[in-house]
């Protein structure tokens, strides 16, 4: 039997309503003609099955039709009413919106109750955050209200992440199996996983800032540089204008790098600052490089590359910011300027996370040269005006990028 035409009926429904969770007062209807066109249904014969098919729905009280008066068999408008809502949606085996809403906020329940080891408050306060956007009907990707046994699987996964301190170097499979998801399925959850941290801790938490080793490292480059193999073969990468990517394996392949580039730069927000620089570094006179941790990929071309020429790192000032420039200088064990990396006020306030970090911090001997901006924000209880967005879009069109690096000691 052709249904197609409840199907696009049970479509156009979802689209329009399929995210309301308030009661619903009227009916909702659509031109039958269009609906049958929509659907597909062009030949007499379709839509006369169709409307055989509907006026067996009618008789079950699952839709209405509006018919021409006087004319039964010519059908103006298909209604589907309030009390038939229901019966569509587990016709097509879905659950009324404010059904997974409930289930949602039942999950965020659960969540609350759970006692975290390492971050009560950033927990308390991540699950609030949920909370106030699936009442609201918003979604908080990747976590979608909809979808409430999602909602759980990945909550579960957060927690269970985030409560355990993995060691250093811990290699992400080893990882993978100890949360009981076999050796991969870390992995294939990984964007998602760094999508909840991004929202628990309020910046980007890559699984490498928290000691995890991937087996599909990246680094991300912008400006001239060659790769040079024992072979004697060349990979020239220059006058790109957009950010190119190279994997761990051809960097280690490779037994040198050289570039004209007069300096390094590596930069934390590779979504928004790095591009920016990118396409600023008109010169290249400074090669770029993507660093929101250090990464085997990152750590291996800064290796092959050749340790004379100056090496910077432009991050967020918040202690997670200074904790990447600390383990810059420790695993490349090279001299890692800061640059445009002071405390700037503002009203942020440190988080459970920035608190546990600033002790270690302060006691870094690498980090002597930012110790007074470290102990600014322990003495102030504020991270300020951290972020490198902040500082605005670049207005010089080579190095140093921004006029501000010209006041900054």
């Amino acid at each position: 039997m052709n249904r197609a035409w409840l199907s696009e009926l049970h479509r156009q429904w979802a689209e329009a309503r399929g995210r309301r969770t308030a009661p619903i007062t009227r009916g909702f209807r659509r031109d039958w003609d269009a609906l049958l066109d929509a659907a597909g249904l062009h030949s007499a014969d379709d839509q006369k099955a169709a409307f055989r098919e509907a006026e067996a729905e009618e008789a079950q009280g699952h839709i209405r039709l509006h018919r021409l008066k006087g004319r039964k068999n010519i059908v103006l408008k298909v209604e589907v009413p309030v009390t038939a809502e229901g019966w569509l949606l587990r016709h097509f085996g879905k659950r009324p919106p404010a059904e997974l809403q409930a289930a949602a906020l039942t999950e965020i329940d659960r969540a609350e109750g759970l006692s975290h080891a390492r971050y009560p408050q950033l927990w308390i306060d991540w699950c609030g955050k949920l909370r106030t956007a699936f009442k609201a009907g918003k979604i908080l990707r990747p976590l979608d209200w909809q979808s409430p046994d999602a909602v759980r699987t990945l909550i579960d996964l957060t927690y269970a992440f985030t409560s355990h301190e993995w060691s250093d170097g811990a290699l992400v499979r080893e990882v993978s199996v100890e949360m009981g998801l076999g050796s991969k399925g870390l992995e294939r959850r990984r964007r998602t996983l760094e999508a909840c941290l991004r929202q628990m801790f309020g910046r980007e938490m890559p699984l490498e800032s928290l000691g995890i080793v991937l087996s599909d490292s990246r680094t991300d480059i912008g400006g001239v540089l060659t790769l040079h193999f024992p072979t004697g073969e060349e990979q020239v990468f220059d006058h790109l204008k957009e950010i190119y990517s190279i994997s761990l394996g051809d960097l280690e392949r490779a037994e040198r790098a050289t570039t004209p580039a007069l300096r390094f730069l590596t930069v934390e927000n590779t979504k928004t600052t790095l591009r920016r620089l990118v396409a600023t570094n008109l010169d290249e006179s400074t090669l770029l490089m993507g660093c929101s941790f250090p990464t085997r990929a990152l750590l291996r071309l800064l290796e092959l590359l050749p340790r004379g020429t100056p090496l910077f790192h432009f991050g967020d000032t918040d202690p997670a910011g200074y904790h990447i420039l600390a383990k810059l200088r420790e695993k490349t064990e090279r001299l890692v300027h800061p640059f445009l990396m002071r405390h700037r006020p503002g009203k942020w306030q440190l988080t459970e996370y920035d608190r546990a970090l600033l002790p270690r911090l302060l006691d870094d001997q690498t980090l002597a040269d930012v110790r007074a901006d470290l102990s600014a924000m322990k003495a102030s209880g504020l991270k300020g005006d951290f972020e490198q967005e902040t500082l605005g879009l670049p207005d010089l069109e080579r190095w140093p990028f921004f006029r501000a690096a010209f006041t900054v000691a």
